[in-house]
């Protein structure tokens, strides 16, 4: 009992005397947490107090203020992270002098007791003033009428999360002291701990987009999804990735449930993390020697190592700055990247060389490795130039694909999801293609990864020169994982092919917006009322609309000629004669092209009085307008003539050879339009447009090879 009792006390008067010693440290984190936690959640209530406009109420006002201040997705992470990095850089600052390293070593106490003197000091220093901050901020909630019972569990989450990230980030800078012999080296050491992961994984992505034809730079083939070594990562991508699956559910003690399990993953992470490092730590200190005061890196291995991931490194992110700024011409960057390699490998040696000695005249101690590491890092880059790795030819076997998807960039409409949160094209149609003829899907792969290539190596990836389409395929493999690939759909693509993809049902489900639309359109919004949308359709001959419940009818009406009509070949040589539009007096807006061969569509729109007619004819047009411009080498000016055009055989004849442009098809081909220089415009005569018309003024361009000859050349 005495024994027991007298080491306790021990441990107590050690701990006491520590934090006196550690006092600015001690006093700093009271300061903060004070500030954060006390005076932040005054200033979040009184700005809740001050608004007027708000019809929440403030009791759920403030609560959510508090919430985004001390809650799980709360900014108090970076205070916690920040803390846990200066008292691991100085729980063992006694390391860095001879004379404190003797006088420590010359006390009767085992090492390994100081050491856990000292990680248990660092965490006190962070748990109490924490801790009794988070109780001031709740009480200052219930005060003032601002403390449902999810608050609570919302902050004693976060709270704790915060320590998982303070004893991963405690442990690293911990090891990272240990590991060095100064305070301005721990520090390094620290950002090189948390900071390599990242470079690695950013570099590789970098070299990738350098010089890979496929590679997806949106996916980065999940490069950037998880970073381990950094703990604030993990967690936050865990809070963000929960809230975006799940938007304006609101807080409640079900939605803190849910972002606390989607945190469990890096949390375990993080606890990883500390435990391995801590582990480390013990070791380093068990081994280091006394006379390793002062050095920069204790271990000499421990010097090439970072020696060689440094030059290799930077050198390779110099190269690929270099690379982009010779992006005009790719083909001749080669010489002045490796020439930057070389230098930037150099430069760093012999910059490391002399902090490892902390003595400029050492700069070129261990010279021989400079040309070894350079060679390394110009064989990396001729890994990525020359595609050895097969990279671009990639294609799963089909036996090990589950579902593909295709996502032709070309498209552009807006897409919802139930919540009517806006999704960019790409998401909406990761979330609802499921192509199922994997056959198929390969075959048109490997023709837009030849295709990409060849531009690529060509160095012309211009997609307004026209020849292809720009899109992503990705396949959802059987063990779960996904793989996507940027490809170039050339436009002499077998036609045969792309019907028997983008004809399928499966395709128009991800790229149309169909049956989704009717749930929001016929349901409520959050306060209970019914919305109000408006129908328009809007063609060359003007705009009608309504307010009547008509999509659903419409729609089913659309299907069919989708089954029965819509494919590759109608799409890539015909451009749509008119839209359907859906708006409401906010922000939603969805749309859905109208070809001349919707027969079924149009005649629905016409049994409601929504169909003003298709294109403007040739006996409706007034008159034409054509304007040619064009650089004139010999006198260095740019050229713009124009042709009024008012005959009759003449406008049949510009009319019968051209194509509107008024409207736009998602697989229009370039290689039959003459683009560049003619500008086309159709005047409609008086009387043909409704009184509310899409414009007054129409385009066309002429087919390739189609000019007539009276036109101005």
């Amino acid at each position: 009992m005495t024994s027991g009792n007298s080491s306790l006390v021990k441990f107590i008067n050690e701990q006491r005397a520590m934090i006196w010693r550690r006092l600015p440290l001690a006093a700093l984190a009271v300061l903060v947490y004070f500030i954060y936690d006390v005076f932040g959640t005054f200033m979040v209530l009184q700005m809740q107090r001050l608004d007027m406009y708000s019809e929440t109420p403030f009791a759920v006002r403030g609560a959510e203020a508090i919430s985004s201040l001390m809650g799980i997705g709360g900014l108090y992470v970076m205070i916690s992270f920040t803390g846990a990095v200066l008292l691991g850089v100085t729980g063992f600052s006694f390391l860095y002098k001879s004379q404190t390293v003797d006088f420590y070593e010359s006390r009767p106490e085992k090492r390994s007791t100081r050491f856990a003197n000292i990680m248990i000091n660092g965490f006190l220093i962070y748990m109490i003033p924490s801790l009794l901050g988070m109780a001031a901020s709740f009480l200052i909630a219930v005060v003032n009428g601002c403390a449902p019972s999810w608050l609570l569990l919302d902050m004693v989450f976060g709270w704790l999360f915060n320590s998982v990230i303070f004893l991963a980030a405690f442990g690293m800078s911990t090891l990272a002291s240990l590991l060095t012999g100064t305070i301005v080296t721990a520090g390094l050491m620290s950002l090189f701990f948390f900071g390599a992961e990242v470079l690695v994984r950013l570099t590789i992505m970098g070299y990738r987009a350098a010089y890979y034809a496929t590679f997806d730079v949106e996916k980065g083939d999940g490069i950037l999804s998880n970073i381990y070594t950094f703990p604030v990562f993990t967690h936050i991508k865990a809070v963000i990735d929960y809230k975006f699956k799940a938007p304006d559910m609101g807080l409640t003690t079900e939605t803190i449930m849910g972002t606390a399990m989607s945190c469990l993953g890096g949390a375990g992470i993080n606890l990883l993390l500390f435990i391995v490092t801590t582990v480390l730590a013990y070791i380093t200190y068990q081994k280091r020697k006394s006379e390793d005061a002062g050095k920069a890196v204790v271990f000499k291995y421990l010097e090439v190592f970072i020696k060689v991931f440094a030059g290799i490194f930077f050198s390779l992110d110099a190269g690929l700055f270099i690379f982009f700024f010779f992006s005009e011409d790719r083909v001749m960057s080669t010489g002045p990247v490796i020439v930057t390699i070389i230098i930037v490998t150099f430069v760093s040696c012999i910059i490391l060389e002399s902090i490892f000695a902390m003595n400029v005249r050492m700069a070129f101690n261990r010279a021989y490795q400079i040309p070894i590491i350079a060679v390394i890092s110009i064989a990396l880059l001729f890994i990525y130039k020359t595609g050895i790795t097969g990279y671009d030819h990639y294609l799963p076997s089909a036996d090990k694909v589950k579902t593909s998807y295709i996502v032709n960039y070309s498209y552009n409409s807006n897409y919802y999801d139930e919540s009517e949160v806006y999704l960019a094209t790409r998401e909406f149609v990761e979330r609802n293609m499921f192509l199922t003829d994997t056959d198929q899907v390969l075959k048109l792969a490997e023709v837009g990864e030849d295709e990409a290539i060849s531009v690529k190596q060509n160095n012309v990836y211009d997609p307004e020169n026209g020849g292809y389409w720009e899109a992503v395929v990705g396949w959802r493999l059987n063990d779960g994982r996904e793989v996507t690939r940027e490809i170039l759909i050339p436009e002499d693509v077998d036609a045969g092919l792309m019907d028997n993809i983008v004809g399928s049902e499966e395709f128009m489900k991800g790229v149309y917006f169909l049956d989704d639309v009717i749930p929001i359109v016929e349901g409520t919004n959050k306060s209970g009322k019914k919305r109000t949308f408006t129908f328009k359709v809007n063609t060359e001959h003007g705009c009608l609309e309504t307010r009547d419940d008509v999509v659903r009818e419409f729609l089913e009406a659309y299907k069919i000629d989708l089954r029965q009509h819509y494919n590759f070949t109608l799409a890539s040589y015909e451009n749509p004669v008119g839209y359907a539009d859906l708006y409401d007096n906010r922000s939603y807006d969805v749309s859905w092209p109208i070809f001349a061969n919707y027969d079924h569509t149009i005649a629905f729109l016409e049994s409601k009085g929504l169909w003003a007619g298709g294109l403007i004819s040739p006996d409706e047009v007034e008159m034409i307008m054509i304007d040619k411009g064009y650089y004139d080498e010999e006198i260095d000016e740019y050229i713009s003539d124009s042709q009024e055009i008012r005959d009759r055989n003449e406008i049949n004849e510009v009319m019968n050879n051209s194509m509107s442009s008024t409207f736009y098809s998602a697989w229009q081909r370039n290689d039959n339009m003459e683009y560049g220089d003619y500008s086309v415009e159709v005047h409609p005569k008086e009387g043909v447009q409704t009184e509310v018309a899409y414009n007054d003024v129409y385009y066309r361009t002429f087919y390739k090879g189609k000019i007539p000859e009276f036109v101005i050349k």
